[in-house]
């Protein structure tokens, strides 16, 4: 499980970069708080994982800042600019995030199954957000896609 717990706190790690790198390239007010929420969030599942990690004696090697933008620049252009994602763009990114998010809701629930009891709760929950962000990824995508404009940010309540 340490393994599957320091893959997860990469894959959210990326997520985060992923969210704040949209976040500076978006115009609109709501795109921008949109993709903040959203990197905050895989920030904060982070460190949920890296803290699990630490009850379970393990440690977690951080990616080295040229891994993370290697993988950024194969999706955003390095010579992109603030402000510089048309709609266009922002539908192909959506896209990919839309795939991340699946991906990632596939991750937990497959690791949750297999996990102990504790981990197994920490996994469904991370899921469940996933599958939250998904949802309003697909929303963001057919507003994008009908009308031109961002829906942007509805908050993720916790009870």
């Amino acid at each position: 499980m340490k393994e599957v717990i320091a893959a997860a706190i990469e894959f959210e790690r990326f997520g985060a970069e992923y969210y704040m790198r949209f976040h500076d390239l978006v115009n609109g007010k709501e795109a921008k708080s949109l993709m903040k929420s959203l990197a905050s969030d895989e920030s904060e599942h982070a460190a949920i994982l890296s803290r699990e990690l630490q009850v379970l004696g393990g440690s977690h090697k951080k990616s080295s800042k040229e891994e993370v933008e290697k993988g950024l620049a194969e999706i955003f252009p390095n010579d992109t600019r603030e402000g510089d994602l048309g709609i266009k763009d922002a539908v192909s990114a959506i896209k990919l995030g839309m795939k991340t998010e699946e991906r990632s809701i596939e991750f937990y629930s497959r690791n949750a199954s297999i996990a102990a009891v504790g981990l197994k709760g920490i996994f469904l929950k991370l899921e469940s957000m996933e599958r939250e962000h998904l949802r309003i990824l697909q929303e963001n995508l057919e507003q994008l896609e009908n009308s031109g404009a961002w829906y942007g940010y509805v908050p993720i309540l916790e009870g």
